[in-house]
């Protein structure tokens, strides 16, 4: 038997017949308390943007500092990928994700009562840790209480439920922090967080009673599939895409455009807000937009990449140049299309499950995600260090931003280039 042959052969799939699937409303209740729980961890990683001068003020750190300690979540986020597929495994997406966002509303509580840069950075941490598992458990729990030709929609779904996060995290949390300080709105979100986790251990069940598993069979060890995965030019090269891609995407969506906004164009803190909501608008669209795009209108993966990554270094090198100004509704424009054309990286991650057998799917997925995370850290921190060292004056300027948002297209840029080398999966 060939060795792709050999990986196609077992499936740990949950198998539910028809009769055993529950009808009633109790998925529906699974469903949307972990897109409610998925919502806070979009929430959670990009709250630093409305909050930066504040937290930059109060701790008395530099922007340097400042992008350290929102990269804090992204690196412990990224860690946990590997323990989180065995958690997963053994201990079931309830638990998993029950359990950890608990941990990670205490990091939030932690972070709004933090004194000093070592402590918001601990609490930084311990919430990317505590939210790493919503979408990876998230899908599991989908996959065991729906059919399987469910799955892929309701996955969307959650995906576009997710940018809400996102949404909360610019106007909503502006007005949050003008009405109560940052420290008081963010300590609000970590008890909503908590309140959320308790409902979602007390009224989710792993599966519907009825469930039955399908064994996976022997003859095929971890550490042939990671060398299997590893061997694979296509995975490094997807790989350094989604790192570039997000990485660039939530370094300026999560932290830096709202700086940048405050800081060099002067908008006040609610037009800041609304613009941010721009990016996220853009993530709305441009998903199911380039799902479309991929499957139907121009069947690859792969060409559906390559414009978004275009598309994405055209707006970085408009932010870069200046070419807007201090205009708000060409910015709120470029912001837009920034988020349209990132979002097209979400056809990543079909790129690579169709490159390998679908028993190594959940392993393909967490591997993507790990480089996903990473490039989100590094450029958080490294725009950061960017807007520091090429400041004009004692503090962030025009130009420290522009030189960090050109690297940033840089980056993409490169992930373009080398992107072009995948192939896409032969299509049936």
């Amino acid at each position: 038997m060939k060795a792709s042959e050999e990986f196609e052969a077992f499936d740990s799939s949950p198998v539910i017949s028809a009769r055993e699937q529950d009808s009633g409303a109790r998925k529906w209740v699974v469903f949307f308390l972990c897109a409610s729980l998925f919502i806070c961890s979009q929430f959670h990683r990009v709250s630093n943007a409305v909050i930066a001068l504040d937290l930059s003020r109060d701790l008395g750190i530099s922007a340097e500092s400042l992008g350290a300690l929102t990269a804090a979540f992204f690196y412990s986020f990224a860690a946990m990928q590997i323990p989180l597929a065995m958690f997963l495994d053994r201990v079931g997406g309830r638990a998993s994700m029950g359990f950890l966002s608990l941990l990670g509303s205490a990091g939030v509580v932690g972070f709004s009562l933090a004194g000093s840069m070592e402590e918001a950075f601990l609490a930084r941490i311990l919430v990317g840790v505590g939210m790493a598992g919503n979408l990876m458990g998230s899908l599991k729990l989908i996959s065991n209480w729906f059919p399987p030709e469910q799955f892929a929609t309701l996955s969307g779904v959650l995906m576009a439920l997710g940018t809400l996060g996102n949404m909360l995290a610019a106007t909503p949390l502006a007005l949050l922090n003008e009405a109560a300080g940052w420290r008081n709105g963010i300590r609000i979100t970590g008890l909503v967080t908590a309140a959320l986790a308790v409902a979602f251990l007390l009224l989710v069940r792993e599966a519907p009673a009825h469930i039955r598993m399908q064994g996976r069979g022997e003859g095929i060890s971890l550490f042939a599939e990671v060398r299997h995965l590893l061997r694979l030019k296509e995975y490094w090269l997807i790989s350094q895409g989604t790192f570039f891609r997000y990485g660039t995407f939530v370094a300026i969506q999560g932290l830096w455009a709202g700086p940048y906004l405050l800081e060099v164009l002067k908008v006040p803190p609610i037009v800041a807000g609304n613009l941010l909501l721009m990016l996220n608008l853009g993530v709305v669209i441009g998903s199911p937009l380039g799902g479309l795009l991929s499957d139907r209108l121009i069947g690859s993966r792969k060409k559906v990449v390559l414009m978004g990554l275009a598309g994405m270094g055209f707006c970085l090198l408009a932010l870069a140049m200046g070419w807007c100004g201090a205009g708000t509704f060409c910015v709120g424009a470029f912001f837009l299309a920034l988020g349209v054309a990132s979002s097209f990286g979400q056809v990543m991650y079909a790129h690579i499950k169709e490159m390998l057998p679908s028993s190594m799917t959940g392993m393909a997925l967490t591997g993507i995600n790990l480089f996903t995370m990473l490039g989100a850290a590094a450029f958080l921190q490294g725009m950061g260090w960017v807007v520091d060292r090429w400041a004009t004056g004692p503090g962030p300027s025009a130009q420290g931003y522009h030189t960090a948002f050109f690297v940033a297209f840089g980056g993409v840029m490169l992930g373009l280039i080398l992107y072009s080398f995948t192939r896409d999966a032969p299509r049936h």
